[in-house]
């Protein structure tokens, strides 16, 4: 698998290191179920055995792959219909998340006595079985419209923009509960496809919802398309479960498209549903985390998305001053189910509280998750920008010992953000640099998108590093 440390933001987005005026909050919200079918396609699902989806592009006859048995796509750039292969023996048209935990634990194991894998891993490419096709009528939908601070809806560097509202058109002014009920009704797991490409050379971008990153930028020829699979989860306000006061945004599903030429082709989605169930990796965490509106702020849960192929959809109810103690907690309890995952990570907002007091917090919620067979992940906070000469400073009040005694003494894979962190922050080697991927240039807690997509790559990295049960869901 290719390296997860890939080019930054900042890179794309060099408007993200100056200072922009204006407040960021994020938005609440409650429901992810699939509660409502407005604005979606009708799609039929297999009852036969997984397949390796491929990849295509039109202008005429066809390509027939060979079988396989990993998850490897087949790309065409000749045109035409493609073919999948042969389904791979021992496949299966359902796939559960693997058995076994990583290395960040000397004993016990996450995924001890869990699921495991049916088949192959799912190709990071094409149309798994149940999703729905990309067609050209949903990108007829789509607008352009223009950069807000220099960029696009969505998160996005343009400088040409592409919003696609699949739910409601009206803008919601304020992200006070409660919703909408046109929100409420359009909220859930959706299953989404992208046909990424088209007659001329193109760049482009995906994010979703509230500056959420879906894909990073993906370059493609003259007449070359790709197809990407997403799942999305909606909820009925965007951002964080309960945040008061700033810009929310649309009802049901919203996708972003931006670059110097992006191109789209196709765009499918729907509901989930039973059968095309995904695996949902609940995160909760504080604002360090959560879904941030506004293209100011990023928290790296929001752009965990980019680095997951399906089945594995994020859930991110995380929320702006959360500490271990956590109040929405009964929210995630709420939606999850067996075989899905729960990412935990506080400390941030934990200050003055023992060590001890923290640690059995989470311990807490990760028996909780255990006893409804959740697999649960714990993080350790991001580090602090609090550079004395050319090092951070210590990062001790965050907690997190807690977070590796709690993965310890329940048996479940810890992650080290905070010393990962640290690391890339002591490379980069001075408080000006540091900052640069924080928000406004000068908070020393938030990043922007890009630190926040350098976050979520650290922690992307080390679920493949640590042999994570997630690992095999990586996007490649």
């Amino acid at each position: 698998m290719p390296t997860l440390q890939r080019q930054s933001l900042l890179v794309l987005f060099p408007m993200l290191s100056i200072s922009v005026l204006g407040l960021v909050a994020c938005s609440p919200s409650s429901s992810d179920g699939p509660s409502g079918t407005g604005g979606t396609q009708s799609i039929s699902t297999s009852s036969g055995g997984s397949t390796i989806p491929v990849t295509s592009s039109s202008s005429g006859g066809s390509t027939q792959p060979t079988s396989s048995s990993g998850g490897a796509p087949v790309e065409s750039s000749s045109g035409g219909s493609t073919t999948p292969p042969e389904t791979p023996s021992g496949g299966s048209g359902a796939v559960v998340p693997p058995s076994g935990g990583g290395s960040g634990v000397p004993s016990g194991g996450a995924g001890a006595g869990g699921p495991v894998v049916v088949g192959p891993p799912p190709a990071t490419k094409g149309i798994p079985d149940g999703y729905p096709m990309p067609t050209a009528d949903n990108v007829a939908k789509c607008t352009k419209v223009g950069l807000t601070a220099g960029l696009c809806p969505g998160g996005g560097p343009g400088p040409v923009c592409m919003q696609c509202l699949f739910g409601g058109s009206t803008y919601e002014t304020t992200e006070s509960p409660p919703p909408s009920a046109l929100a409420t009704m359009e909220a859930g797991n959706y299953l989404v496809t992208v046909r990424i490409g088209g007659p001329m050379a193109g760049d482009t971008y995906i994010g979703t919802e509230s500056s959420r990153g879906l894909l990073q930028t993906v370059t493609t020829t003259a007449g070359q398309t790709i197809d990407y699979a997403f799942v999305v989860n909606v909820r009925d306000m965007e951002g964080q479960p309960n945040h008061r006061g700033g810009p929310a945004g649309y009802p049901g599903l919203d996708i972003f498209f931006s670059g110097t030429n992006p191109q789209v082709t196709g765009i499918g989605y729907a509901l989930a549903t039973a059968t095309t169930k995904p695996v949902m990796v609940y995160m909760a965490s504080d604002s360090t985390g959560c879904d941030q509106t506004g293209n100011i702020f990023g928290g790296w849960g929001q752009m965990l998305p980019e680095f997951f192929a399906p089945p594995v959809g994020i859930a991110n109810y995380a929320n702006s001053g959360a500490s271990s103690n956590f109040g929405y907690w009964n929210n995630i309890k709420a939606k999850w189910s067996p075989g899905d995952w729960v990412i935990i990570q506080f400390g941030h907002n934990d200050k003055g509280t023992p060590d001890a007091t923290v640690q059995a917090n989470l311990e807490k919620m990760v028996a909780d998750a255990q006893a409804a067979q959740v697999k649960a992940l714990l993080v350790s906070p991001p580090a602090r920008v609090q550079f004395q000469g050319n090092m951070d400073g210590s990062q001790a009040s965050l907690h997190a010992v807690s977070a590796q005694g709690a993965a310890k003494a329940k048996g479940v894979d810890y992650i080290d953000l905070t010393s990962l962190s640290t690391a890339w922050y002591n490379m980069l080697g001075s408080q000006a640099a540091a900052l640069k991927f924080h928000a406004n240039g000068s908070d020393a807690t938030h990043t922007n998108l890009a630190g926040a997509e350098k976050l979520a790559s650290l922690v992307a990295q080390a679920i493949k590093d640590q042999n994570v049960a997630l690992a095999p869901y990586l996007r490649q």
